[in-house]
């Protein structure tokens, strides 16, 4: 993995330097300064793994890891736009040759190009900010066909992605947990990446996960992150926090006759660690044939789940930056945040993310959030509950 995200950040510091550096109508040594720059941010994963001694979990001060961050993120915000100019300049180049025009192309000027660079220091800057800030709470209506009119309004906190580490400490999770509970939801559900070390190291700074309330129980599934980091350890730590952990397993929440039913799997990343991966079948088994939401740390392979009314995910954290979100919904079948019919039956929401991972922390025009899903029952099962009253 680490030698893959160090050629990844030498290509994006390349296309900097190709696109950007070297096509500067200015001074040789502006060009190779430049150029110097681009390719020194962009040994972030080089400097963690080495120094910090782990990709993921770099054991580094948080301001070293901000002044990283926000450093890497200008290279982040920098080569998405260095595309579309890219593309823009082609298109220029071909409306003038088919139409005879000449339109000018404003990069020429060294000024505008400056002002590319300053707009992605600034906004490298600003994202790193709003990345590492506590989030608003988004509310979110979502109507279930098979929902009972016993549970119309229910209202489920979804927590993604919060990632608490180096970056995100403790204080962070505490505030994030406070808001958390000033809305006495019915449930509240964590959908994976909770935490970003081993629980040998980390258990002391995220003992707030057990002051979660709900009427209904807190559940939470596993992400790539609790794979990275021991997951062993890290399910039964949250189960012994009181934390309902569904892996490939489901839970009835009952109103009078009425039943809600929560399921969840096991992270798709179990695999590599020679574990079970997700089975819905086996978290479905025996459940009753009701409203069912599943818990499932990554969005890909929603539109094949079978027996689901709503499916809540994170991982995509958003797509970071809106750039960079066509790239982002690729790689995860399409899907990178809120709300989608996944399938005939399937609706899935994809939270932007509560926190963030230390190796991607950027927000740009994609905030984070705590995520309020209300639920509503439809129409035709309210008017016939009404009548049967």
């Amino acid at each position: 993995m680490i030698s893959i995200l160090m050629m990844v950040s030498l290509a994006l510091a390349a296309y900097a330097i190709l696109s950007f550096a070297l096509p500067f109508k200015t001074k040789w040594y502006v060009k190779l300064g430049l150029s110097v720059f681009f390719l020194a941010i962009s040994q972030k994963f080089t400097y963690y793994y080495y120094v910090g001694g782990h990709m993921f979990n770099p054991q580094l001060s948080e301001t070293t890891l901000i002044i990283w961050e926000t450093l890497f993120n200008i290279i982040l915000v920098l080569v998405p736009i260095l595309v579309v100019k890219d593309a823009l300049f082609w298109v220029v180049k071909f409306v003038n040759k088919v139409t005879h025009s000449n339109i000018p192309w404003p990069l020429k000027e060294a000024k505008n190009r400056w002002l590319i660079l300053i707009f992605s220091v600034a906004a490298a800057i600003s994202g790193t900010h709003y990345a590492l800030t506590v989030p608003t709470v988004t509310r979110v209506e979502i109507t279930l066909d098979r929902l009972p009119a016993e549970f119309d309004g229910y209202r489920i906190v979804e927590l993604a992605d919060l990632h608490v580490g180096e970056l995100l400490k403790r204080p962070w999770l505490e505030a994030v947990i406070d808001s958390t509970n000033e809305l006495d939801a019915d449930a509240v559900v964590l959908v994976g990446d909770m935490i970003e070390g081993p629980a040998s190291e980390l258990a002391s700074e995220v003992q707030a996960y057990g002051r979660i309330k709900s009427k209904d129980g807190v559940y939470a599934v596993t992400g790539n992150h609790e794979w990275h980091h021991g997951a062993a350890a890290w399910v039964k730590f949250f189960e012994e926090k009181g934390v309902m952990m569904l892996e490939n397993k489901h839970h009835v929440i009952t109103r009078g006759d009425a039943q809600l039913v929560i399921a969840g799997t096991t992270d798709r990343s179990a695999t590599r660690y020679g574990d079970l991966g997700p089975d819905l079948k086996k978290a479905l088994e025996n459940a009753p044939d009701t409203a069912t939401i599943l818990l499932a740390h990554q969005p890909k392979g929603a539109k094949s789940v079978q027996g689901v009314d709503l499916q809540l995910s994170g991982h995509t954290h958003g797509g970071l930056y809106a750039l960079m979100q066509p790239v982002v919904a690729y790689f995860n079948d399409g899907f990178v945040s809120g709300l989608y019919r996944a399938n005939m039956r399937a609706q899935l929401y994809v939270s932007p993310g509560t926190g963030l991972w230390t190796g991607m922390a950027l927000r740009v025009m994609n905030p984070s959030e705590i995520t309020e899903i209300v639920l509503k029952a439809s129409p035709l099962t309210l008017i016939a509950a009404s009548e049967t009253e």
